[in-house]
Parts: C-alpha cells; structure tokens; sequence
C-alpha cells in the first residue's frame, strides 16, 4: 500500500477535534454575478461546464447533462434546447459559437478566473458531498492548474499536492499538515475553501 492508499484510504469526514488547516491558506475570489450564482445553485454541474467553456474543450456528455438539466429547471433558451440535441461528433467551431450563444442568450459573461472558481468549488462540492475522495479533488485540481496555465485558482491545490509526500516541509511552512491527518487536513481544506467561496457553492450556506 503506497504513501496515498495509507493516509487516504477513506473520504468520509474525520472528526474535527481541532482545526488542522489554518483560514490563512484560503483565498477568497471575487463573486460571480448573481444571476450565475442562481444557475449553480439550481444546476450544480454549471462550473464543469463553465471550465470546459474556458478552455475551449470538445462538446461533451457534461455539457449535454447541463443543457438537459437548465431545461428542466427551466432556465432553457433557444441556444440551450439546441446544445441539449447535438451529439458528440459536433464540430468544434460551431460548437465553440453555440457555448457563446448560449451564455450570450442567459446574459452572463464569463471570465476565466470566475469559470475557474466555479470549477473549483464545484469540485469541492462534490468532495463535501461524498461524491469523490479528497485526494482526487486535489488531483483534478492540480490537473487544472496545468492545463490553466497555473491560474491562480488551481495553483495551491496543485502545490499542495506536489508537495504532499514532503509533510516536514508543509510543517516547516507552518501548514497544519502531518504525516497522521493528511486526509483530514485536505478534506478541512475543502470546507473552508467553499466557505470562503460560498457564493460558487450549490451546497446551501447558512451565511
């Protein structure tokens, strides 16, 4: 069993006896428009979505889940009915054209630093929910620093991961973080990552 399976073997939450990963290491981003927040909170995918937009991926199911999603929340527009009955062979250009339309038709423009905080919390999200392993949300992050171009928004995480297997240099750094509660302290993370993002969250905040 390597470093990872030993210390993350598990994603459920740890008991929180003490706080292992110091408010200081959070940032806190600009919120997104209030008209997004209300689309993430309906529709929870929409910062996948947002990110694969950014960074001019294909046409994926993510995307089609989303348009099918916005249209039984009713948020469907002309460009979103459309996105929902492509297929996955839809050239690249004119899907590229029908992502503006789209965004155009729902009246939000989006920024890269705001789709990638949507992502992130996105990510964070499903952390808290169950739906993935601490570690892995790190992982996807720490990917997305990469394919970002180390944006800001992904670059902790992906530090953070770099750096994991080195805990007496995270101690040194004054982290919180140690060989025994790598788990905890990464989950910890992503709480009061959303915490301090609350306003990309699809989880209900009590703020």
């Amino acid at each position: 069993m390597n470093f990872w399976e030993r210390l993350l073997s598990h994603h459920k939450k740890a008991p929180q006896t003490e706080t292992v990963a110091p408010d200081e290491l959070v940032k806190h981003y600009p919120d997104p428009p209030e008209k997004l927040q209300t689309i993430i909170q309906r529709v929870p995918i929409t910062g996948q979505v947002l990110y694969q937009y950014i960074q001019r991926f294909a046409i994926s199911k993510v995307v089609k889940y989303w348009a099918m999603d916005m249209m039984e929340q009713g948020l469907e527009t002309p460009g979103i009915i459309q996105l929902a009955g492509e297929d996955l062979n839809m050239n690249a250009f004119e899907y590229s054209n029908l992502l503006d339309t789209v965004f155009h038709e729902l009246g939000i423009e989006i920024q890269p630093e705001t789709a990638y905080c949507a992502y992130a919390v996105s990510i964070a999200d499903e952390v808290l929910r169950g739906e993935r392993t601490a570690r892995n949300g790190f992982e996807l992050l720490s990917r997305a620093a990469i394919d970002s171009d180390y944006s800001a928004v992904f670059y902790d995480f992906y530090i953070w991961l770099d750096n994991a297997e080195d805990v007496r240099y995270l101690e040194i750094k004054e982290s919180g973080l140690r060989m025994d509660n790598v788990n905890e302290w990464m989950y910890q993370y992503f709480e009061k990552f959303v915490e301090a993002n609350n306003k990309y969250s699809s989880i209900p905040s009590d703020k």
